[in-house]
């Protein structure tokens, strides 16, 4: 069973790469930019949610009696987009575990990483949801029945002081900026790496099925929000410690994307074949967990081939920004929401759709034009809401397993 498992991995990776070519050092890293930024502005349309007027969360699929296409779409990319988390943590992982091929320098390298994520993850997050406390705090004071503050995940008129620090911290509960939520496992994450080294080391396939499991069972494994990044995080560093390389062919990526836009419709699309009162299905739960895993893939095929393109090389010029999107986009994107439904003259699926794509461009545009400006004008201040990271593309790459004694550190992922 063993040895036939083997052959269909080395039949899949093949068949992967069959019109596929070794990838540059330089490639690659425009690549990992252009994915950086491309999935987070994925993430700020999966954060836009559900229309205002909207009576089902597009978490369970199209609303069939009322504004079906409208509601097809926002589930559709909302669930298509499902994979950028898992994707991002995969990247993080292997990147993070670039000394593989040298473990004896582990002992340095994991506690050297572990203390510059520190500085370049838990303290931007402590200090984005610092920020978002005051000024929505300062809302509330000013004017306490603003729509903004019922979508935030904290209510001032009955919050305690340990509300106050999970807003902040995000100790036990999401903070106040709650797309930080993914920032904090990655830091927990990180923590544990020398945990998750020795299972790379000595029981790899022990490490995929104890976190697979969790990941599918929808386990927070007690010290997780979720273990979307734990797992993903370790399958990119499984994939390191293994040598696999990350190209991909044409008709790979074309084939896999295929199948998964198939997946995302009929996800989308499930409420006009199944029927279910408050609680959804299980199976369908688990199902749509599943489907990740042919999105990573598919995913990955896309941004591959596309930043290899002149536009994509564009593009990927901006990964240095990707981390100063993620931060501002919410709750920036939640007040443009509320703004914009006031100019709508009808609550058709058409005006539905343009105050859908209208939301996303007008938070990335400000968050965008805000990160470029503090680039040109305060650099330092920048990089310290940016997680230490650069505009640009060069210095993608994880750093040499062994650091020169004459080198200094900088932040590359």
């Amino acid at each position: 069973m063993k040895l036939q498992a083997v052959k269909f991995g080395d039949g899949f990776t093949r068949w992967l790469r069959r019109d596929s070519h070794p990838l540059t050092d330089r490639e690659l890293s425009q690549a990992i930019g252009f994915a950086r930024i491309t999935l987070i502005v994925g993430l700020v349309f999966l954060h836009y949610l559900k229309f205002p007027n909207a009576q089902v969360s597009p978490f369970e699929g199209m609303d069939v009696a009322h504004h079906p296409l409208a509601t097809f779409v926002n589930s559709f990319v909302l669930f298509f987009f499902f994979s950028a988390v898992p994707l991002l943590s995969l990247i993080s992982g292997w990147l993070f575990f670039s000394f593989a091929e040298r473990p004896h320098a582990a002992r340095f390298e994991l506690p050297r990483r572990i203390r510059r994520r520190l500085l370049s993850l838990y303290l931007p997050l402590v200090f984005w949801n610092a920020m978002f406390l005051a000024v929505l705090l300062a809302l509330f004071i000013w004017r306490s029945d603003d729509p903004l503050l019922d979508v935030l995940n904290i209510r001032f008129e009955r919050a305690g002081w340990f509300d106050y620090l999970n807003a902040v911290f995000g100790l036990t509960r999401h903070p106040v900026g709650f797309q930080f939520w993914f920032v904090r496992d990655l830091f927990v994450t990180v923590l544990i790496s020398p945990v998750l080294w020795l299972l790379l080391r000595h029981a790899p396939y022990l490490g995929l099925v104890i976190l697979g499991l969790a990941w599918m069972a929808g386990h927070d494994l007690l010290i997780f929000f979720r273990a979307d990044v734990v797992f993903f995080f370790f399958l990119g560093g499984w994939l390191r410690v293994r040598g696999v390389s990350l190209e991909m062919g044409q008709r790979a990526a074309l084939l896999l994307a295929a199948l998964y836009v198939a997946l995302v419709a009929l996800r989308a699309a499930a409420p006009l074949f199944l029927a279910w009162d408050d609680q959804r299905p299980e199976w369908l739960t688990t199902a749509t967990r599943a489907m990740r895993l042919i999105g990573v893939l598919a995913c990955w095929g896309i941004v591959l081939h596309l930043a290899a393109t002149p536009l994509g090389a564009a593009v990927a010029r901006y990964g240095g920004l990707a981390f100063f999107l993620y931060a501002t986009h919410f709750p920036l994107i939640a007040a443009v929401k509320i703004q914009l439904w006031r100019l709508i003259p009808a609550p058709s699926d058409g005006w539905m759709l343009a105050h859908y794509l209208a939301s996303v461009l007008v938070t990335v545009t400000v968050a965008m034009s805000a990160a470029l400006l503090l680039t040109s004008t305060a650099p330092r201040c920048f990089a310290l809401m940016n997680g230490g990271r650069l505009l640009g593309i060069d210095h993608v790459l994880a750093e040499p397993a062994v650091r020169p004694a004459s080198s200094s550190d900088r932040r590359q992922d």
